[in-house]
């Protein structure tokens, strides 16, 4: 890329800030302190960066980061977490357990090191490949919880001599500062490290914490931090100021197939993403029309094919349809054309062909499609 010249992300970024600016009649003065829906400036960056990556030849990720087609592992999983006698039953029973075992849901500090210390248990003398533990306290433990915590986990010596780490999300309040300077201090020299979700939404909220960056790791869902490009000017504000720990990538609860390949893209683009949670899930409101990405034991893998390697999925033809018709090449186009533009840019002989194959799977057609443009107009 020529010296000078902005990175697609930020190109696409600045693009959807003009243009959702301008139809939500928000002036040049007015950008910076009225944001459009997160969300969506998140899912027109990621339809823009298709087409600029498909106009190519090459894929996202190769577009914005250069980065290789290698998969991603995923190493963090929830699921063993909710059934803990299940999971030690697994264990005793000489299952390998690997990466990083999280509990969603809000833990007290006492059940907290209970479960840790029960799992350190099971494993010691076992065959394992556990990254570590990751709890989240919710923003409801007190200083003395978290000194307690600490004691409890390192009295027994496992958490070191297992190699493991632990990790606690949101501990206390966002306005607890004193609480979090105290706790770096106790915790320091010791496995277990601190990681902030609540109050990451992007940049901003990184340069509010920034004495707490050398200190933490973070967790950024991109539909929050409000961009594909904003996840990544995180990442490097974090590091101007000191971050020295993993990046957590987030998805929203309804995660579909099309935000796993973004998550893939992303991560790949990350310098400091240490977890990695992307995986299948039952889509509920749409259904995608395009193949999705593959997993080799616990490595996904993106399709081949430029952009997103992917046609248009339902959920997301309103939002790309209205950035068709907003911004063509000489500005505001009529309906009729950005409808056809929105087509060409969501279908391709490729897969055209593979919808045919796998007709029994997908049950969508171009004339379908075109009503369900109609209709999302």
């Amino acid at each position: 890329m020529p010296a000078g010249e902005k990175k697609p992300s930020q190109q696409v970024r600045e693009v959807v800030q003009q243009v959702v600016s301008e139809i939500f009649g928000y002036t040049e003065e007015g950008i910076s302190q009225q944001r459009p829906s997160p969300s969506v400036c998140f899912a027109a960056e990621c339809a823009l960066l298709d087409i600029l990556a498909k106009q190519q030849g090459v894929p996202v990720s190769q577009q914005v980061a250069g980065a290789s087609e290698d998969g991603m592992v995923r190493n963090v999983f929830n699921d063993r977490l909710k059934n803990t006698e299940k999971l030690l039953s697994d264990i005793a029973g000489g299952k390998v357990v690997e990466g990083w075992l999280r509990r969603g849901r809000r833990i007290e500090a006492d059940k907290a090191s209970a479960l840790v210390n029960s799992l350190l248990f099971a494993l010691g003398g076992k065959q394992h490949a556990v990254q570590g533990i990751i709890l989240n306290a919710g923003q409801r433990w007190q200083l003395d919880d978290w000194k307690r915590f600490c004691d409890d986990i390192t009295l027994t010596g496992l958490v070191e001599k297992l190699g493991v780490e632990v990790v606690v999300e949101d501990p206390f309040a966002e306005i607890s500062d004193a609480f979090y300077r105290e706790a770096f201090a106790y915790a320091k020299g010791k496995r277990i490290r601190i990681m902030l979700a609540k109050p990451i939404w992007g940049v901003e909220s990184i340069r509010t914490l920034a004495p707490y960056m050398p200190y933490v790791d973070l967790k950024v869902t991109p539909q929050k931090a409000g961009g594909f490009h904003e996840v990544l000017e995180t990442e490097r504000e974090a590091k101007a100021l000191g971050f020295k720990g993993g990046i957590f990538l987030g998805n929203l609860p309804n995660t579909t197939n099309f935000n796993t390949l973004v998550m893939l893209a992303l991560a790949r683009s990350l310098d400091t993403c240490r977890y990695f949670p992307a995986t299948f899930q039952k889509e509920r409101k749409v259904r995608l029309v395009h193949p999705r990405a593959e997993r080799e034991d616990n490595q996904l893998v993106a399709p081949e094919g430029a952009g997103w390697a992917t046609n248009v999925c339902r959920s997301a033809l309103r939002r790309r349809m209205m950035f068709h018709r907003a911004y063509g090449a000489e500005g505001r186009i009529p309906d009729r054309d950005a409808r056809k533009a929105l087509l060409r840019s969501a279908f391709d002989d490729r897969f055209l062909g593979r919808e045919a194959e796998q007709g029994k799977r997908f049950k969508y057609s171009d004339e379908k499609l075109a009503k369900a443009l109609e209709g999302a107009n």
